[in-house]
């Protein structure tokens, strides 16, 4: 039976944005969860580098990013990214966050020193026995009931 590993906002958009697919080749021997916080979260990354991309800036400030993106800049290269992550997502056991892993997070958070979404997703590992990660985060290293994966 193959061991379950979770896989975090950071290979996602790795994938997707920087085009490193042969990372999933790597994690082909686990059975892939993710969560539908991941999900939003990547979808907003997503968003956010389509438009600075298109604006050819390292930064800028939300309300900017915002405004871009509802004129409608960058529209092909999110919609197609967001293709790829809807793909994505079809191939991964997708888990539902609840009231008790959201009450757990809180717990994480002040133990880790997680910020929140990072505390939801080992929250939501822990809930559902998920003892692996896949991550660039290195803030899950210091979750003891966590083993990062190297992809």
């Amino acid at each position: 039976m193959r061991e379950n590993c979770f896989v975090d906002t950071s290979t996602i958009l790795k994938v997707i944005i920087e085009n490193e697919v042969e990372l999933l080749e790597g994690l082909s021997k686990y059975v892939l969860h993710t969560s539908t916080n991941v999900l939003e979260e990547a979808s907003f990354k997503i968003i956010v580098a389509s438009v600075l991309g298109e604006l050819n800036v390292e930064r800028t400030n939300f309300f900017k990013i915002k405004e871009e993106f509802e004129r409608g800049i960058a529209e092909k290269i999110i919609i197609d990214r967001l293709h790829v992550l809807n793909f994505l997502k079809s191939r991964f056991v997708v888990l539902p966050v609840d009231d008790t892993i959201f009450d757990l997070s809180k717990e994480i958070v002040e133990k880790y020193k997680l910020l929140p979404n990072d505390a939801l997703i080992a929250a939501t590992c822990k809930h559902y026995s998920i003892k692996k990660i896949a991550t660039f985060d290195d803030d899950f290293k210091r979750v003891n009931f966590l083993e990062v994966v190297e992809v």
